[in-house]
């Protein structure tokens, strides 16, 4: 006995059952794909051919998307009335399978998700957890932590390419190093914002807990130059990055140290390489004092100058001020003061 569809497919099933059909998981991709047929008007013996099944197993198929329609691809314990529970062999495996990226499993992404294990267990392990609390208890166990993952552009160098442009960095930055007349600088700039914000405080029952503050935004610019021998920071203020303000703080930095060469590893901002400055540079010109060296693009990771920065930002972030003087007085004084054990 024949049996069919009770109603056709909605455009929003055609979509999702589309979408189940392309994960990858085999049973998954079987149930799709027969309804998707069913739906198209093809015979069902054509149907269970081409998924490789009985066309008594399609038509029990049919008769579960009858009766629960899109839950019946996935939840193979329907109200996880008849769910299992994982047995320590299967724990095993999946422990494995969650060491590794679900791009190794044919899954797109590289870090997984409660949905996406879910969907993993039923279609390998006939075993569907209802609770999210118990599949994130699997994900500790495995030894995943749920944290911001960090990011870095999708343009940065292979990191084996980063990683020699770094020693050729270090290998330039070697015999400077060791004159005296020459200081060896990483350098960057940074935008430092304020908008006061109310955050949490334990605060008494009979205070009313209220605190006046300053809602306009306000920023400031700074570029900042890390003494590879000291570990003190020379700091400046900008109106804007840009040429022009670049220019003005490397004519600054020169006044404070006018007897000086100075070799500078900066990053691949257009003002760093902008044509007005190259100009400058050279033999015979203003900046001939001056030898700039550019970090591998889209790795800010690697300037220990950024590292100032965070730790400066961290110090300032568990204190609110109310007005933006403090805040770029309690940033300048942090860095003036302090100094820093990062290098290149």
């Amino acid at each position: 006995m024949m049996t069919t569809l009770a109603t056709g497919l909605t455009g929003d099933e055609i979509t999702a059952l589309k979408g189940y059909k392309d994960r990858g998981y085999p049973s998954i991709t079987r149930k799709a794909s027969a309804m998707l047929l069913i739906n198209s008007g093809v015979d069902i013996v054509i149907v269970a051919d081409f998924v490789d099944r009985k066309p008594s197993t399609i038509n029990t198929w049919i008769r579960e998307f009858n009766a629960t329609r899109l839950a019946s691809i996935f939840s193979f314990h329907i109200g996880n009335s008849n769910a299992s529970k994982l047995t320590p062999q299967q724990r095993q495996h999946l422990e494995q399978v969650l060491s590794q990226p679900p791009s190794a499993q044919g899954i797109p992404g590289r870090f997984w998700t409660v949905p996406t294990i879910r969907d993993w267990m039923i279609s390998h392990l006939d075993v569907d957890y209802a609770s999210d609390t118990s599949i994130q208890m699997i994900l500790k166990h495995a030894g995943c932590r749920f944290k911001l993952p960090g990011s870095v552009d999708k343009n940065r160098a292979d990191q084996q390419l980063i990683d020699q442009r770094m020693e050729q960095i270090r290998h330039q930055i070697q015999q400077p190093l060791t004159e005296e007349d020459h200081m060896v600088f990483a350098a960057d700039e940074v935008r430092l914002e304020h908008e006061a914000e109310i955050r949490k405080a334990w605060i008494h029952r009979d205070d009313p807990g209220t605190v006046q503050v300053d809602r306009v935004r306000q920023a400031q610019s700074y570029c900042g130059f890390l003494d590879h021998n000291t570990g003190k920071v020379d700091l400046f203020t900008m109106n804007w990055q840009n040429t022009e303000n670049i220019i003005a703080v490397l004519r600054e930095l020169t006044l404070r140290y006018p007897k000086k060469k100075f070799t500078i590893v900066w990053d691949n901002a257009k003002w760093h390489r902008a044509k007005a400055l190259r100009e400058l540079l050279g033999d015979g010109n203003e900046f001939a004092h001056i030898h700039l060296v550019w970090m591998p693009a889209y790795a800010p990771d690697k300037n220990p100058i950024e590292k100032v920065w965070n730790e400066a930002k961290n110090a300032l972030a568990n204190n609110q001020r109310l007005t933006f003087e403090q805040t770029t007085t309690a940033f300048e004084t942090f860095i003036t003061s302090s100094t820093f054990n990062y290098r290149l």
